[in-house]
């Protein structure tokens, strides 16, 4: 069973704990792209869920995965270094916007599909507050989820409104 196979199954038979443990797993794994988006999309076109609450389980899953990278963050700064010492320019850049604009920026960088694993890796190196951390990655993908969830659900509504 490949992993988006995977995550549907969770959403399948779990409902909305599924999708909150299928966003938890998906959201987890670092520098990997797993499908959550298209599973949110696929079960809100179901109709069987509200799309507010796919996305609040969905964003919710999603802030708890993100701690993976966060603690890798915390607890290895010289890892993260020796990993990425080709594109430490970029690394330090990223790290200036996070101690600078804080929540704001991992709120808005949540949102962006790509590239929040090493967001969320610099927050730890950073030692940004955990209790910071978490509702700004709640706010960003509960926005970017409640947008997949109604438009999955929109869509299909159009179509089936067609025949």
């Amino acid at each position: 069973m490949d992993v988006s196979g995977l995550l549907y199954s969770l959403v399948n038979s779990y409902g909305l704990i599924g999708i909150l443990v299928a966003s938890l797993i998906a959201n987890a794994t670092l520098f990997l792209v797993v499908p959550i988006d298209a599973v949110i999309i696929l079960v809100s076109s179901t109709g069987i869920f509200n799309p507010f609450l796919i996305a609040l389980f969905a964003a919710v899953g999603a802030a708890l995965g993100e701690t993976t990278g966060y603690f890798i963050g915390k607890g290895g700064r010289h890892v993260v270094e020796k990993r990425f010492h080709d594109q430490l320019d970029k690394v330090e850049d990223l790290s200036k916007k996070v101690s600078n604009h804080g929540f704001a920026f991992i709120a808005l960088m949540s949102f962006v599909p790509l590239f929040f694993d090493l967001i969320s890796v610099i927050a730890g190196m950073l030692d940004y507050d955990l209790k910071k951390f978490l509702p700004a990655v709640f706010v960003g993908r509960f926005i970017r989820y409640s947008i997949l969830a109604f438009a999955g659900k929109t869509v299909i509504e159009f179509f089936f409104g067609l025949i």
